[in-house]
């Protein structure tokens, strides 16, 4: 007790452990030049990773929105004046159909649906458009185009191709893969 003095306790010396020493300065130097290399690439790796699951979601996304706009906008080459195309007109439903013989109209939707995804290296992104025939295997759509016409109870397939490069590629050599998504959809009108 000091009788009324505040008591200055970083005046005290220090005992035991707590006293720092020259070389544990350079200890924990060392220990940090070991770990930090490890720690950050751990890092880095879950912000990839994150980063990939992102653009998987982001594919998905863009497929179901280009499949979307396909059985609402129509196939491709039904319209009565539509001079190219891989099927008939249909008379049925000729009027809602837009000449899309290619289906360009869709390519461009499902891009612009995965706008967050697409850089300066759009050929890295590829839409694939299919509209099948509904015969009861939707996994058997042969063709550029698929075997459907647009019609009722059809299916519409729309596939995207994305190249994928890590940013962590510099650092650790990690290779480019390929991420797909894919939505197939009913016509339903």
């Amino acid at each position: 007790m000091t009788h009324g003095r505040p008591v200055d306790h970083a005046r005290e010396p220090v005992r035991g452990s707590a006293r720092r020493r020259p070389w544990s300065v350079g200890q924990a130097m060392v220990e940090f030049a070991l770990i930090a290399p490890l720690f950050f690439l751990l890092l880095f790796s879950i912000i990839e990773f994150g980063r990939a699951v992102y653009y998987i979601q982001m594919l998905n996304n863009a497929a179901r929105e280009g499949a979307r706009y396909a059985i609402v906008h129509g196939g491709p080459g039904h319209e009565r004046n539509c001079s190219s195309g891989p099927f008939p007109a249909t008379p049925a439903y000729a009027k809602a159909i837009v000449c899309d013989p290619n289906g360009d109209k869709v390519v461009a939707a499902t891009k612009a649906a995965a706008i967050a995804i697409i850089d300066s290296a759009a050929n890295a992104f590829q839409v694939q458009v299919r509209w099948c025939a509904n015969d009861g295997d939707i996994a058997d759509c042969p063709g550029t185009h698929g075997d459907g016409d647009n019609g009722r109870n059809q299916t519409v397939k729309v596939n995207v191709t994305y190249t994928f490069q890590p940013m962590i590629a510099g650092v650790v050599p990690l290779p480019t893969f390929t991420m797909t998504g894919g939505s197939t959809l009913v016509i339903n009108n």
